[in-house]
């Protein structure tokens, strides 16, 4: 494609399409210039709205995504940052509470000491008394603040030492880079977690039954007792689980919320469908549902793909189908070894539209760039076209063309693993 300035004010544009290649043909047709201009405006910038890519709306300063599995890395935005994790810090609470050995049906005493706490939470009374099982339900349905002090008293002796514990124990299966200071993740000094811990902690509370069937639960009640004038009086609470997901998300098994000012919206949970589970974690949200949904979405409409270029955090095989990630394939500084005998290629898009993928690809094809399709049919079965760029011997290499692309035509690129070749009918000619 050429522009040419002819004579006087007007601009033509000398072009003629041929299938495959676009060839300049100047002793050919003219065609007006301002037509053709506000054609090509459209085309070009029609690409952006139709791919797809948790960078184009995610507002979560650290997310995650998983597949439960192989414990591949689908998705990661700075999963090794320290955040405050809010009341996504209640699922480790939970966790120490149900391995303290104390049974669930355990009465335990509230202090004035523990209501004394900002909501959320079941505005208990002094001198209460709730089983253990009823305090995990307020803890991971109405994230209550004041059970998550109950439980601290009553299994740790005080809420400091019952912090201690849970630091030990989310360091003792591989969140070593979360720290606690209190049990409900009101902001704090030294409290907190990364995305990466969170799944980690989430998938290993999974494993036990008893938390597992909580985080799934939807609406239940909470049952106390308090003396009043000499007689037992009981109390019922009704609690509604945080979890949105549990009613609008296909797939959905449990998951936990929390929200502060300093930490803003936070999730960690779980969802299955057509066999796959994936583990999600969310921090520094503005948009908190839109920003799950979509990573989700993202997830499980590219599975297949995702899973194949994955980074992998480990292996191991548990109940429900989540499997346990290992810190061995990851350095002290976060970085995961990769195995990548084929090289790294680009991602630069997806695409429901041949055309428009097509389009993009030969946009990169004549700036020198090896463009080629990648056709993906995930369960979904909708057809995805991928855009992608490359492949590249070494990383530095990729990221340096990644650079080059993002400052020339403003399109931010994934760098994966390569694949070795599948088929090249796909690459537009």
């Amino acid at each position: 494609m050429g522009f040419y300035s002819a004579s006087g004010s007007d601009i033509w544009v000398i072009m003629q399409s041929v299938p495959g290649r676009f060839v300049d043909l100047r002793r050919k047709k003219l065609i007006p210039f301002g037509p053709v201009l506000a054609a090509f405006l459209i085309l070009f910038t029609v690409p952006s709205a139709w791919s797809y890519s948790p960078e184009d709306e995610l507002t979560a300063r650290a997310a995650i995504l998983v597949d439960a599995a192989s414990g591949k890395i689908l998705y990661q935005r700075e999963p090794d940052l320290r955040l405050p994790p809010a009341s996504t810090t209640k699922v480790l609470t939970a966790i120490v509470a149900l391995e303290s050995g104390h049974k669930l049906n355990e009465l335990l005493t509230v202090s004035k000491a523990a209501t004394r706490v900002p909501a959320s939470k079941l505005y208990l009374r002094p001198g209460q008394q709730l089983t253990i099982e009823d305090l995990l339900y307020g803890l991971l349905l109405s994230s209550a603040n004041d059970a998550s002090n109950v439980l601290a008293e009553g299994i740790g002796g005080s809420v400091e030492q019952f912090a201690e514990l849970m630091t030990k124990k989310a360091h003792l299966i591989g969140a070593t880079n979360t720290h606690y200071t209190n049990p409900h993740g009101l902001t704090a000094p030294d409290h907190y977690s990364t995305a990466r811990d969170l799944v980690t902690i989430f998938q290993y509370g999974m494993r036990n039954r008893t938390f597992s069937a909580i985080v799934q639960t939807k609406i239940s009640s909470v049952n106390s007792s308090a003396m009043v004038r000499k007689k037992i009086v009981p109390r019922r609470i009704s609690v509604r689980n945080h979890n949105r997901l549990l009613w609008n998300f296909d797939g959905a098994i449990g998951g936990k919320t929390g929200y502060t000012r300093a930490a803003q919206k936070c999730f960690v949970g779980a969802v299955q469908r057509n066999g796959a589970t994936l583990l999600i974690a969310i921090l520094g949200s503005r948009n908190l549902w839109g920003d799950t949904r979509h990573l989700l979405e993202y997830g499980f409409d590219n599975y297949e793909t995702l899973k194949t270029a994955a980074h992998t955090t480990g292996r191991a095989s548990s109940p429900h189908g989540l499997a346990r990630m290992e810190g061995s394939g990851i350095t002290p500084e976060g970085d995961v070894k990769l195995s990548a005998p084929d090289g790294y290629i680009l991602q630069l898009g997806a695409f429901r539209e041949r055309e428009r993928a097509e389009f993009l690809a030969r946009q990169f094809l004549q700036r020198g760039l090896e463009a080629f399709l990648d056709t993906v049919v995930p369960m979904t079965g909708e057809t995805t076209y991928r855009v992608r760029v490359g492949p590249y011997a070494a990383r530095s290499e990729a990221e340096e063309i990644a650079k080059e692309i993002l400052q020339q035509s403003g399109h931010q690129a994934i760098i994966v693993p390569a694949e070795p070749p599948r088929d090249s009918s796909d690459r537009p000619s």
